[in-house]
């Protein structure tokens, strides 16, 4: 490899490292700013759009490192393991805290309330898809981290077992995105 072709590579790698940083510290910082909304719901609010996003950036970071496992690339299956654990942490806490503020959204006055008076195709199109698509992604990793953990001597000599976790970790990002891109339409539209 010749030095310009790794300072290319080196600063190629370093520029998206800092922009997946900057976008990082901007979507953090926009759901910490629930924390001062005025409004009783503001905690809640906020622990759940903090784990959207880690759990959306984390299963971002995820899919990428299963492409090569796609494209049936050998990998290091120990520390896919470990990615795939914590994906299933943080969407559980996505999970758990979405539930937490869903009983605000269908409360009476909710955003819920609102958003039937005011764009009621849009709720019956997208929330209600919503509701349950949000909680596809940790029944998949679950799924995933089974076959990895349980076909662990296997992974190497298989490949339909690895295409089936690589798949099964894409659409979970996949449903992941869906949810967060709706739930920040929702945030938009109506804050609980």
């Amino acid at each position: 490899m010749s030095e310009e072709s790794y300072y290319y590579g080196h600063f190629s790698k370093t520029l998206a490292r800092v922009q997946a940083s900057l976008a990082f510290v901007l979507l953090l910082g926009l759901c910490g700013f629930d924390f001062f909304f005025p409004s009783a719901y503001s905690i809640q609010a906020g622990i759940h759009g903090i784990s959207a996003i880690l759990a959306v950036v984390f299963g971002t970071l995820l899919t990428h490192r299963i492409y090569p496992l796609i494209r049936g690339i050998h990998i290091d299956f120990d520390s896919l393991r470990h990615w795939v654990l914590i994906a299933i942490g943080l969407n559980l806490l996505g999970a758990i805290s979405g539930n937490w503020i869903y009983t605000r959204y269908r409360g009476k006055d909710g955003p819920r309330d609102w958003i039937l008076d005011h764009a009621p195709t849009f709720h019956m199109g997208l929330m209600e898809i919503k509701e349950f698509v949000s909680l596809f992604p940790v029944p998949l990793m679950t799924v995933t981290a089974f076959i990895l953990f349980y076909y662990k001597a296997e992974l190497q000599e298989r490949r339909e077992i690895t295409l089936f976790a690589g798949l099964s970790i894409f659409l979970s990002w996949f449903f992941l995105v869906f949810g967060f891109v709706a739930g920040l339409v929702l945030a938009k539209l109506r804050f609980v």
